[in-house]
């Protein structure tokens, strides 16, 4: 069973990994461009997404191509999007409401932490009562604090080394948590390393 989940992680995961496309596309690209090709994107996954619960030919295509990334809930929950819809509303929104090096840090935070997090949860660490490992948390927080001190250095992200490491913590309480908060990691982690970073800039 336990190495069932890690091949399921591994698969999901490295899908997740073809994300890196858009911070890296958005270093090259204004806000505002970006922001319009985000708005389609999110606006087709949403539809797709939506669709695939009532019309079985939209179904049929999404299964063939996406179904072994899908979680249980995912499959089966008319109410429930899938991780690519919260995925694409979490880079609409930071995309639109923070500056560029900012939402570019917290994707990449996005996409390679919740990669490292998951797959070292899998593999070494002990479940906990809300599915989370401890082992996984803290591989999330020192990739979230290594991303954003190469952000600093390589990209327009200009902020304290104090805010980094506040800023990580927050967003692993939230990844840990994601269940309790009900709100998606795929959406969440971005609006909460962007929110807590700008909040914190403005009162340190």
């Amino acid at each position: 069973m336990h190495n069932e989940a890690l091949i399921f992680e591994v698969k999901r995961k490295t899908f997740h990994l073809y994300g890196l496309i858009f911070p890296l596309a958005y270093s090259f690209t204004s806000k505002m461009t970006a922001s319009i090709l985000l708005l389609i994107i999110t606006g087709f996954t949403l539809y797709l997404d939506i669709s695939r619960y009532y019309n079985p030919k939209i179904k049929e295509v999404v299964d063939k191509i996406f179904y072994k990334y899908l979680r249980q809930k995912e499959k089966n929950n008319s109410l429930s999007l899938s991780g690519a819809s919260y995925m694409a509303l979490g880079l609409l929104t930071s995309c639109l409401f923070f500056s560029k090096g900012l939402a570019i840090t917290s994707w990449f935070i996005l996409i390679i932490s919740d990669c490292i997090a998951a797959l070292i949860g899998v593999k070494y660490g002990t479940p906990l009562q809300n599915g989370k490992s401890l082992y996984g948390s803290g591989a999330f927080f020192v990739s979230s604090v290594f991303i954003s001190v190469v952000s600093y250095f390589f990209i327009n992200y200009h902020t304290r080394f104090v805010i980094i490491i506040l800023s990580s913590a927050v967003v692993t309480l939230v990844e840990f948590y994601a269940d309790q908060i009900k709100i998606n990691d795929n959406l969440s982690i971005p609006l909460s390393y962007c929110m807590t970073t700008f909040i914190l800039s403005l009162i340190l």
